[in-house]
């Protein structure tokens, strides 16, 4: 084993060390194209900006209450925010990825995520390489395999994607390296045909050129692996919706048991206005009341209301010992149960999209 020979990282040494064989070689060590071109690039994170943008027009456009619409619409963020950070994440993939070729096998050493990576082998047996490409930079791919992945291609569904030595630096000589290596392993010891288990999908039918074929791709466990951390996100923010409707009406509650209810009269409105194609106008009544023992109270209400008139009389409640906490009684659902309910269906939805990733997984 002669793995401290090729300049790596004392985690990718101990991680080779801990899936090569005591008499097994390392031949040949390799990495793919760290940079994404510019043009995908561009292309992977614009809609995310565009749809950035739009939310936040739509949030600025209610003045200061732009933070119920940037909460109840967070999962939407959070789909903008991965799109753009789509260049980011590849080159994070591309800098922790290995190619590492044995004696006896090539192995492939994935950082998924953050916290998931994984590692494919195949033994070297003869038409180990399906397919070899090679591009104008000088860059090319020798692909073992296909699996199915979701992408992104004019609309969101499966296709097969390559698995192997991809996008690698000066591609004929490491091909030359994989044949070499491949005619030196004895004939009885190379397998006719294999197929790694961490691949758990079927591969494509490959036409006459070595493309695989159009067909409807079966299920494949790891592609529930985004479903899982889009629907443990999209849970995440229906708790805070939870959470923010049960604190809210927490304060109901202790205005309708505690609450003292008297008139208030509209001394003045403060109006804010957001400009743009689809303005929109929220009105903020100054009120004027006396509490129970006769003191005069003077409050801005900090829920956007109608355009009261000045001098308009509404009936409140509030506490008595903490006059700034306030409702206006009017008929209608009140904003904790607006919260809870939207909250409620966030939490049913995630839940439908977890049990949905759970049953991808078992298969």
């Amino acid at each position: 084993m002669n793995v401290d020979e090729w300049g790596l990282s004392p985690r990718q040494n101990e991680r080779l060390r801990a899936v090569l064989e005591d008499d097994e070689r390392v031949v040949m060590v390799a990495k793919p194209r760290k940079k994404m071109n510019v043009a995908d690039a561009f292309f992977q994170s614009v809609p995310g900006w565009a749809l950035l943008v739009f939310m936040g027009g739509i949030a600025y456009q209610f003045g200061e209450q732009w933070w119920v619409v940037a909460l109840l619409f967070s999962p939407f963020w959070m789909v903008a925010l991965v799109m753009i950070s789509g260049p980011l994440r590849y080159r994070f993939r591309m800098v922790h990825t290995l190619y590492v070729l044995t004696n006896r096998r090539a192995l492939v050493w994935e950082q998924l995520s953050l916290w998931r990576n994984r590692f494919v082998n195949w033994p070297l047996f003869p038409g180990l390489v399906k397919k070899f490409t090679k591009d104008d930079r000088n860059l090319g791919s020798m692909i073992f395999d296909y699996e199915w992945r979701w992408a992104f291609d004019r609309k969101l569904r499966r296709v097969p994607m390559p698995v192997g030595f991809l996008r690698v630096p000066q591609p004929e000589q490491v091909k030359n390296i994989i044949e070499e290596q491949v005619a030196a392993v004895p004939q009885d010891e190379a397998p006719f045909a294999y197929r790694p288990s961490v691949l758990r999908s079927p591969a494509p039918r490959l036409d006459a050129w070595g493309s695989p074929c159009s067909q409807q791709p079966g299920k494949s466990r790891d592609d529930s692996g985004f479903l899982f951390a889009f629907a443990t996100v999209w849970l995440l923010i229906a708790s805070c919706l939870v959470v923010v409707g049960l604190c809210m009406q927490h304060t109901e509650r202790r205005l309708a048991a505690e609450g003292k209810q008297t008139l208030a009269t509209v001394l003045e409105m403060r109006e804010s206005s957001s400009s743009g194609r689809n303005s929109s106008v929220s009105y903020f009544p100054t009120l004027n009341f006396a509490d129970d023992s006769g003191q005069v109270h003077t409050v801005e209400y900090g829920i956007g209301t109608d355009n009261y008139p000045v001098g308009h009389q509404l009936t409140i409640v509030y506490l008595p010992g903490d006059v700034d906490t306030l409702r206006i009684v009017k008929d209608g659902m009140s904003p904790g149960t607006q919260f809870l309910l939207g909250g409620g269906l966030f939490v049913m939805v995630g839940c439908g999209l977890l049990a949905i990733a759970f049953r991808l997984r078992k298969k």
